[in-house]
C-alpha cells in the first residue's frame, strides 16, 4: 500500500507541475495579447473619432478669420455627442477648444505645442500617447490627428480617454482570462488525479499464475 501512494503522489506531482507550468504560461500570454487587442481598440476608436472632428472642423479653421468662440462652442457640443474628451489646437500649439474643460476655461490653457501627440500630428502623421493631464490632472490615452487643409496643416484634432476607463477593459480582460484558467486549473487537478489513479492500478496490477514449465 505505502508503495502505491508514493507512486500515485509522484506521478500526480509530475503531471501536476508540467501541466501546471502550461496553464501558467498559457494564461499570462494570453492576458498580453488581450491587453495588447484592447489598447489596439481602443486607440482605432479614438482615431476615428479625431479624424471625424478633423471634418468638422476643418472649414473653421480655414476661414481668413478665425472665429474661435465658435470653435470652442462647437469642440462642447462635439465632445459630449461623441462622449469623449475632444481639443481642437491652432499649429502654434495654442488651444482653441476642449470639450471636459469647457469654451469659457479654454482661453487659459496652457500651450499644447510640446504635447507629444500633438507635436506628432503637427508633423502629419497619426500621433498616441498616454500621460497625465495637466489640464484635468488625470491619466489619459491621447490620439490626435492633423487637420489638414490641402498640404497644409491648419490645426491638430485631438481626442482622449482617462486612463481609468482603458483599465476597467484590462480588468474584465484579466477577470476572464484568469477566471478561464482558474476552472482550467481545477479541471486539470481533477484529471490528473484520476490519471494518477488509473496508472498506479496498471502498475501494482499482479500478473496471472502460471503452473506450467517456462519455456527454454
Amino acid at each position: 500500500m505505502p508503495r502505491r501512494v508514493s507512486i500515485a503522489t509522484k506521478f500526480f506531482l509530475t503531471y501536476f507541475v508540467i501541466t501546471g507550468t502550461a496553464l501558467a504560461f498559457a494564461g499570462v500570454a494570453g492576458y498580453v495579447q488581450f491587453k495588447r487587442y484592447a489598447i489596439e481598440e481602443v486607440d482605432h476608436s479614438l482615431e476615428n473619432q479625431a479624424r471625424l472632428a478633423a471634418e468638422k472642423f476643418r472649414p473653421l479653421l480655414m476661414a481668413p478669420v478665425i472665429d474661435r468662440e465658435t470653435i470652442a462652442a462647437e469642440g462642447d457640443r462635439i465632445g459630449k455627442d461623441i462622449h469623449t474628451r475632444l481639443t481642437i489646437v491652432l499649429p502654434g500649439g495654442k488651444v482653441v477648444a476642449d470639450s471636459t474643460v469647457g469654451a469659457a476655461n479654454v482661453p487659459s490653457m496652457e500651450n499644447h505645442a510640446d504635447h507629444m501627440e500633438v507635436r506628432t500630428a503637427l508633423s502629419g502623421e497619426t500621433g498616441f500617447s498616454a500621460r497625465r493631464s495637466i489640464t484635468v490632472r488625470d491619466e489619459e490615452r491621447y490620439c490626435a490627428v492633423p487637420i489638414r487643409s490641402g498640404t497644409r496643416i491648419v490645426g491638430v484634432a485631438r481626442t482622449s480617454i482617462p486612463a481609468t476607463l482603458l483599465n476597467r477593459r484590462l480588468d474584465r480582460v484579466r477577470a476572464i482570462t484568469w477566471g478561464t484558467g482558474f476552472a482550467a486549473f481545477l479541471l486539470m487537478l481533477a484529471g490528473t488525479a484520476i490519471r494518477a489513479r488509473h496508472v498506479t492500478g496498471l502498475s501494482t496490477r499482479r500478473p496471472s499464475t502460471w503452473n506450467g514449465p517456462w519455456p527454454n
